[in-house]
Formats: C-alpha cells, sequence, structure tokens
C-alpha cells in the first residue's frame, strides 16, 4: 500500500477498517497507470488499444466504487462518533476518499519520477526536469495530506457534513450508453 503520512487511528477506532479499500485503490490505481501508459504506445495494433481502453474504463469504474466506499467507511464512523451533525453545516466539494486517491496518485507519480532519475542513460537536463517535477509532486502531496488532515478534523468535530455521492459512470452501462445499444 501506498504510505500516506497521516494518523487515521486519530479519527477512527482502527485503521482496519480502510486498510482493504485503500490497499484495492492503490493497486486499481496502479494497474490503471500500466494501461494508460501501453495505451499510448504506438507499436501496437489498435485492437490492444481498444482493449487497454476497456481495461481503463473498468478499473476506473472499480476505482470510483472504492472511493465511495472509503466515504461510506468514514461517513458512518463520523455518524457514530458526532452525536448530532448539523443539516446545514458546511459541505466539501471533494470527499476524503477522493482525496485518499489524489494522494496515492501523487505517490505513484513520485515514485516513477525518482524511477526517472535513477536511470543511467537518461540526460543530465531529463534529470534536472525530473527532479523540479519531483519537488512539486512532493509539495502538493504534503499539501493534500494537510488538507485531507484539515477535512477530517473539520468532520469529526462536526464543523462540516460529509455527504458522500455515488459514481455514476454512465459510460459502462449499456442501458445507458447509446453508443452501446446500436
Amino acid at each position: 500500500m501506498t504510505k500516506i503520512p497521516l494518523n487515521i487511528d486519530k479519527w477512527l477506532d482502527s485503521f482496519e477498517l480502510l486498510r482493504k479499500p485503500l490497499n484495492e485503490l492503490t493497486e486499481t490505481n496502479q494497474r490503471i497507470w500500466g494501461y494508460e501508459d501501453n495505451a499510448r504506445r504506438t507499436d501496437v495494433a489498435d485492437s490492444e488499444i481498444a482493449s487497454l481502453k476497456r481495461n481503463i474504463d473498468k478499473d476506473n469504474q472499480k476505482r470510483n466504487d472504492l472511493i465511495d466506499t472509503i466515504d461510506a467507511i468514514l461517513k458512518q464512523d463520523i455518524e457514530k462518533k458526532v452525536k448530532s451533525i448539523d443539516k446545514k453545516a458546511l459541505l466539501n466539494s471533494e470527499t476524503p476518499g477522493s482525496v485518499f486517491d489524489r494522494i496515492i496518485i501523487l505517490a505513484m507519480r513520485s515514485h516513477s519520477l525518482k524511477n526517472e532519475i535513477k536511470r543511467k542513460d537518461a540526460s543530465d537536463a531529463h534529470i534536472k526536469r525530473c527532479k523540479k517535477m519531483l519537488g512539486e509532486v512532493e509539495d502538493r502531496s504534503r499539501d493534500l495530506v494537510k488538507c485531507l488532515e484539515d477535512l477530517l478534523n473539520d468532520y469529526y468535530s462536526g464543523r462540516k457534513r460529509l455527504k458522500s455521492y455515488k459514481q455514476h459512470k454512465l459510460y459502462n452501462d449499456p442501458e445507458l450508453n447509446p453508443s452501446l445499444r446500436k
């Protein structure tokens, strides 16, 4: 699992509640990353690209379902601990599950940039560029972790309320995607 420098036990009785969906989210994002990389190749048949796109769609649906699962676990825990949640309390534009997802993707980007920096065949300019990008990615990651911590503090103190919305991906459903009904 991607190491997220956040003490989640501060809010949850047991991190075990989130361990499985966070591990699955990491694995799913890693698969999507690999599919995306391969889908950009120009030396493979169009049928291979189409297959990769279908795999991306399938795993992207799983990714969104896992984000929803993470939010549902947190919502249930918050409702158990915060005795009275004001229905008029502020909402946030992004749920914790979405922020976890973004942090995981940034960790993957950081890992890839570190590998690029270690390449023996890379030019000095390439390594310099990757180091600059890595610094920006790590800065953004630290900021997102802090934002997530602040958001969880707001939820568990009752200053904000968590309202999660199911991600409705219409393109995967033959009944909702007109192109699949032809």
